[in-house]
């Protein structure tokens, strides 16, 4: 086959297919953003949890269970309830952890750019904002508005330090998250029993305040 015919089948490659591709591309646009719409339009989500954690220096996985709350205004928590009680709530400005009597332990974000950073990303992620997501993460949508897999993969270095890659599993909302570390540790979540209150109770928002 001569160079001529070779650039030529190219072309016509070039000229059938780009418009295929480019449709394909502005479907899975318009679903990723539909995607996020549905998981921005609760404000606060509540539920169960079961996670796995990995840790692969020992090749061991330990599994702990309890509820969580994601609220738009106020944070994210995760109160352990097996095997033991612990809680801890992440806001923009610290990481509140309570134990079983109460006391509070406050890490602050004030002078550390990267838990500023990796806390608002977390949130991004969490609260389905798009924009943000887009700003923060190479993202990799796979599947409908009904059944879905978002892959995400930080750009911010200081970010990529801690985590590699996010993977989410959903349809309305997400099902299944696992939270790739850079030391080849991983974190998998599982949202069960979901619900979308309007509000937090005042004990609820209290586990938010240092």
């Amino acid at each position: 086959m001569n160079r001529a015919l070779r650039i030529g089948i190219f072309v016509f490659c070039l000229i059938c297919f780009s418009p295929l591709v480019f449709a394909q591309e502005n479907e899975k646009n318009a679903a990723f953003k539909q995607v996020c719409e549905s998981i921005s339009s609760h404000k606060i989500t509540k539920g169960d949890f079961r996670q796995i954690k990995l840790i692969k220096r020992i090749g061991r996985e330990m599994a702990s269970s309890g509820i969580f709350i994601i609220s738009a205004d106020d944070g994210i928590l995760w109160q352990t309830q097996k095997p033991y009680y612990s809680s801890m709530a992440m806001t923009e400005k610290a990481i509140i952890q309570t134990n079983a009597k109460g006391k509070k332990t406050v890490m602050s974000a004030e002078n550390n750019a990267t838990f500023e950073q990796f806390s608002k990303v977390l949130s991004s992620v969490f609260n389905g904002d798009a924009q943000s997501l887009a700003e923060n993460f190479e993202i990799e949508f796979i599947g409908t508005v009904e059944s879905w897999n978002i892959n995400l993969i930080p750009k911010n270095s200081s970010v990529r330090n801690m985590v590699s890659e996010i993977e989410m599993v959903g349809n309305f909302s997400i099902e299944l998250m696992t939270i790739h570390e850079s030391n080849g540790d991983y974190i998998r979540y599982e949202f069960l029993n979901q619900i979308f209150p309007d509000s937090l109770s005042d004990n609820e928002k209290a586990f938010f305040k240092p």
